[in-house]
């Protein structure tokens, strides 16, 4: 039988439970391996979350997935006839095949919106490009939602920002372009206050600078995305390590937890002690800026900067769009990320005398008669019922003296207008006699 109780204010508790999950990243021959996890094959697929080694699958959508559906042609051949296709890939005519608008054994999912009056449209998908689709039209976004760390490289030299100018000569108006690195600059500048290492420009550099006389260094920028971290970075968690076919040749960390990254080690090592970058906690940057040769003169590789010898500024430079391989460095990123998650905790509360009651129909004995008159007028249970005793008894023939005896086995939640939202489920059913009474504690995230 089901009960429903109202919560009291007393029974309802909502906190927030930080966690602090480790992640970490190697990085070799241009390849990226996040917490140590392999690629797995499928049978569509060469991985079977559809995306590159060390990059995290949105959702994990799409699995062990080849292909895609067509939304390329409005229209579609198909023995000689034509017949157009409706938002979900399939034909509109009856007899057709919607397979044949697949391209791939198994295609991947694809998020669509139809354009309508109410203009709700992709991010991805500029204003010019709705207002050009006719009404009706399937607007969709069919990538792979993915994510992952990336390397940019700024040399000294380098043009860190460009201004809009007016070409005179074909009247064409350049609307000017920002690298990341100068994006970061207000905020760099913002927390300059906190540590001065922070500052973009000093007495001795300019990050944002293109001259060397004014100051200008080789900067190496790597970014995290927070799917990664959560909320912030947690401080005093960061560790970066620059390898030598295996050997450690340098390590950062910020020991501070002032935003520096400072190199502890190996001991002795070139630059041991010096700050070699900053890292933003909340906003998931590495700024590294040192230049050190770490290998003291004795590696030579082209890690397609400025420098051919491992420095802070090369650390991850395989995974860099345009770097090569080098083939005998790795790397080593570590951090803790920081989660606060919202959790709602409820106390169920079963007091003595009350839930020993059911309508089970093992409730009552086997041979008493439940029902006594039905029809279009009245039902009529039993009044006399006998309820079955399972109290248990030492000896085999009698029973014991008769309590009436329940289960519980769930517990319902339910919301203001009685719909059903959540089931909590026992272990193992819960056994409720009028003399016991029972607290039950619900927790779940929100």
């Amino acid at each position: 039988m089901a009960y429903i109780f109202r919560f009291n204010d007393n029974d309802k508790v909502v906190n927030l439970v930080k966690t602090n999950p480790k992640v970490s990243f190697y990085f070799y021959s241009g390849s990226a391996y996040f917490n140590n996890q392999y690629a797995h094959s499928g049978a569509f697929s060469a991985s079977i979350l559809g995306v590159p080694s060390g990059y995290i699958s949105l959702y994990e959508q799409n699995i062990d997935t080849s292909g895609s559906i067509n939304f390329q042609n409005t229209t579609v051949l198909n023995n000689g006839g034509i017949y157009p296709t409706d938002p979900f890939g399939y034909a509109i005519a009856a007899g057709v095949d919607p397979t044949r608008y697949y391209t791939g054994p198994n295609p991947a999912h694809v998020n669509f919106k139809i354009k309508d009056g109410t203009r709700v449209n992709f991010k991805t998908v500029s204003k010019a490009e709705f207002n050009l689709e006719a009404g009706g039209a399937p607007l969709y976004n069919e990538g792979i939602l993915s994510s992952s760390i990336q390397k940019y490289y700024y040399s000294a030299t380098s043009l860190k920002t460009s201004g809009s100018y007016l070409n005179t000569t074909t009247n064409v108006e350049s609307t000017g372009s920002i690298t990341y690195l100068a994006a970061l600059k207000s905020t760099l500048n913002y927390y300059s206050s906190i540590n001065p290492n922070y500052m973009v420009s000093s007495s001795t550099r300019d990050l944002t600078s293109s001259v060397v006389a004014n100051g200008a260094l080789d900067v190496g920028l790597v970014t995290i995305p927070s799917i990664f971290y959560g909320s912030m970075v947690e401080k005093g968690s960061v560790n970066l390590r620059f390898y030598i076919t295996g050997t450690l040749i340098g390590e950062l960390q910020d020991i501070t937890r002032n935003g520096d990254l400072v190199q502890v080690g190996p001991l002795g090592s070139p630059g041991s002690g010096t700050v070699a970058g900053t890292i933003l906690y909340n906003e998931g940057f590495l700024i590294l800026t040192g230049s050190t040769d770490l290998s003291n003169g004795t590696i030579n590789e082209d890690f397609g900067t400025n420098n051919n010898f491992p420095t802070w500024v090369n650390f991850a430079q395989t995974i860099s769009a345009s770097a090569p391989q080098v083939p005998s460095s790795s790397f080593f990123l570590g951090f803790s990320g920081s989660h606060k998650i919202p959790v709602m905790t409820l106390f169920a509360h079963a007091a003595k005398g009350d839930l020993n009651h059911s309508n089970n129909r093992t409730y009552v004995k086997k041979e008493t008669q439940i029902l006594l008159t039905s029809g279009s007028t009245g039902y009529t249970q039993n009044p006399e019922a006998l309820i079955k005793n399972v109290v248990s008894s030492s000896y085999l023939d009698p029973t014991g003296s008769f309590t009436k005896t329940t289960y519980i086995s769930k517990i319902g939640i339910y919301d203001k207008n009685k719909n059903l939202i959540a089931i909590a489920k026992m272990a193992a059913p819960v056994k409720k006699t009028p003399s016991r009474d029972f607290t039950f504690k619900i927790k779940f995230d929100i």
